[in-house]
């Protein structure tokens, strides 16, 4: 009766493969629809990062600018 129980106990066995491979295959498909969803967010924010250095890149430039002149008269005192 030993083959019977084991038979028995592998077609359990068997039946939970089926029962968990068909659970991971659904939450797989979640996770697959979740990482498009995080990717188009990603892609919204990289273009506004892009939208908004963009702006930002004429005052950044005068104060890069501004900072040059400044340092460039404040080394005419320090050499003196």
């Amino acid at each position: 009766m030993k083959i019977f129980d084991d038979l028995k106990n592998l077609t359990t066995q068997i039946k939970k493969i089926v029962t968990l491979t068909k659970k991971l295959q659904a939450q797989q498909a979640i996770v697959s629809e979740k990482l498009l969803a995080a990717q188009a967010v990603q892609e919204d924010i990289q273009r506004d990062i892009a939208k908004m250095n963009f702006k930002n890149q004429p005052h950044l430039d005068r104060i890069q600018e501004k900072t040059n002149h400044l340092n460039a008269e404040l080394a005419k005192f320090k050499a003196k």
